[in-house]
């Protein structure tokens, strides 16, 4: 059967508007340097647990999927420029979505600069409660078949440096945009590098000790340790993916929140680390 130029037009017209209107889930969107907003826009679902670590209403850990027979857990320690500002609802949607993937996340909240008790080495004391906590917890419960402890950016840093001396031993320890260098990233002029001092309660210049102690160093780590980073991140230099004795993941035009934001090309490069 012959059909006419016009008739083709048409039936291509017809396509192209039948794919233009199919439904895109927004979690599929956005490949690389995913902006802060997005994030915001993912579908959440309420936690289904949370436990307590301490006495302040902040000291809490919310579980997200099943902790019968789990295979994979995931612990997280979100970012934020160590700040009360940033709290964990802006990883939600991350959380969720490892959730409904058949994982169990134990996303950790912790007091910040601003809180009663957060800052240096408040914040850090606190992620080191939290795992210990989730150590007792999965003593009388059950032990994940495989464990990883995750951080995005100061929560990557506050994840590491607990690492080194928490009872909760991981398999996979991942810093995703992790702050590694503490001592050069308050040196910085970005707002997260200017928030560093206040964190710390000092300059380096001022304090060396302290900022000595708040540097990670992986051979205190049990377990593989992988940095993942993207080269377009406008936050955390890619350069903080160097430390000796790790693994490190660098994504190409990846930005500083692709690693939270599901399908995209960094989010399915973490995948790959917590899929044993």
């Amino acid at each position: 059967m012959r059909v006419s130029n016009g008739s083709l037009f048409l039936v291509i017209l017809s396509i192209l508007l039948t794919v233009v209107s199919l439904p895109v889930r927004s979690e599929d969107a956005i490949q690389l340097n995913v902006p802060y907003r997005a994030l915001l826009e993912l579908p959440v679902s309420g936690a289904d647990a949370s436990i307590h670590y301490g006495d302040d209403p902040l000291q809490v850990i919310y579980q997200y999927g099943e902790i019968s027979e789990m295979h994979t857990a995931v612990v997280f320690v979100h970012g934020g420029c160590w700040l009360n500002a940033y709290d964990i609802s802006h990883s939600e949607g991350w959380m969720t979505h490892l959730a409904k993937a058949g994982m169990t996340v134990f996303g950790v909240e912790y007091r910040r600069t601003g809180d009663e008790g957060g800052g240096w080495p408040g914040s850090r004391d606190d992620i080191i409660a939290a795992l210990n906590k989730l150590h007792a917890h999965f003593t009388a419960t059950t032990f994940p078949k495989y464990l990883v402890v995750a951080g995005h950016s100061a929560g990557g840093h506050l994840a590491l440096l607990a690492s080194e001396s928490a009872k909760l031993e991981a398999d996979n320890i991942i810093g995703l945009a992790a702050i590694t260098d503490i001592a050069g990233y308050a040196q910085g002029t970005n707002s997260c590098q200017q928030a560093t001092p206040a964190f710390m309660g000092g300059h380096p210049s001022e304090i060396p000790e302290a900022y000595r102690e708040a540097q990670p160093v992986i051979n205190r780590m049990a377990g593989k340790v992988v940095l993942m980073q993207g080269t377009a991140d406008a936050i955390v230099p890619v350069s903080h993916a160097s430390l000796e004795q790790s693994e490190q993941v660098v994504i190409e035009g990846a930005g500083h929140f692709d690693w939270l934001y599901p399908g995209s090309i960094a989010f399915n490069e973490f995948l790959k680390q917590v899929k044993p």
